[in-house]
């Protein structure tokens, strides 16, 4: 197998989608890093192709195209593609079953549409199917066998990510008019019982009477707290070669519980600088639960 660096930049390609991501994962250990890195470099891919594909069947046949991949399917494709390489190597090296990939996958047809979440278990499935798979399979290549202690907390956090990626961050840091419309479609993401408290709804096809956006950005993130106290009291169960995988949770960890004591929030806010981010993660990377 070719050196990484002759293969693709996943250093730099997951740092400019997601430098938290990019900067926590400088603090796995260097023996693992280059595969949690290819992990998340396949992850910021999915997640380009469900948010940049207008037609929903166009999305799904990308998602095929990856499925197929990993079941041995389009291997001479695949051998032509760096990141779809890098994945069956790590696949292979790791023994992930592609059924988790498969999971993973049909997890990501959800965003190609534009249907509500029906329920919070409806919800809580969905997170576990996307970000909870990536928070595992980072702890499955940091250690294998003690993957399955860091579950319950996975799970946790993955409800944490889902709120934050695609309800909180997408509004509190747009500088573009925030239409109703534009609203109403992340808002799909809430289940109703999160919904309806903070006067989002969830159809762009019906007219609604006007947002008040700080105070339903603030109920939102009351609510991520209540996943993130749960995640921190199961904590203990995670063993200390696992816990680099959770630091990228640390910023958006730190900016809700912000958010959760302001009196009046203004937006949009501002995303800290590099440096800010270093020190931050460096921070929490010396205690325990970090986020």
């Amino acid at each position: 197998m070719k050196p990484l660096s002759a293969e693709i930049d996943l250093y730099n390609l997951v740092r400019s989608a997601d430098p938290a991501r990019y900067f926590a994962s400088q603090f796995i250990p260097a023996m693992h890093r280059d595969d949690v890195f290819a992990l998340h470099a396949f992850d910021l891919e999915i997640r380009k192709i469900v948010r940049t594909i207008r037609e929903p069947v166009a999305g799904e046949i990308r998602l095929q195209w990856w499925r197929e991949v990993f079941q041995g399917a389009r291997d001479a494709e695949a051998a032509a593609s760096p990141l779809a390489h890098l994945m069956l190597d790590l696949t292979q090296r790791h023994s992930i079953g592609p059924q988790i990939w498969k999971n993973y996958l049909d997890g990501r047809i959800f965003d190609l549409y534009d249907d509500a979440v029906e329920d919070r278990a409806a919800f809580e499935a969905y997170a576990g199917q996307t970000e909870g798979t990536v928070l595992q399979l980072a702890c499955l290549i940091l250690d294998r066998g003690q993957s399955t202690s860091a579950a319950q907390v996975s799970g946790y956090l993955a409800c944490v990510l889902c709120l934050w990626d695609r309800v909180l961050q997408p509004i509190l840091y747009s500088d573009q008019p925030l239409t109703s419309q534009y609203v109403s479609k992340i808002s799909r993401y809430l289940p109703p019982e999160f919904r309806d408290p903070s006067g989002l709804v969830a159809n762009p096809y019906l007219e609604s009477e006007t947002v008040d956006i700080e105070r339903a950005m603030s109920e939102i993130c009351i609510v991520a707290e209540s996943y993130l106290e749960k995640a921190r009291a199961a904590a203990d169960a995670v063993p200390p070669t696992l816990r680099p995988a959770f630091l990228h949770a640390t910023p958006m960890a730190s900016q809700i519980a912000k958010i959760c004591q302001l009196s009046q929030l203004e937006l949009p806010l501002r995303k800290a600088g590099s440096e800010r981010l270093i020190w931050q993660l460096w921070r929490s990377s010396k205690r325990w639960p970090c986020f």
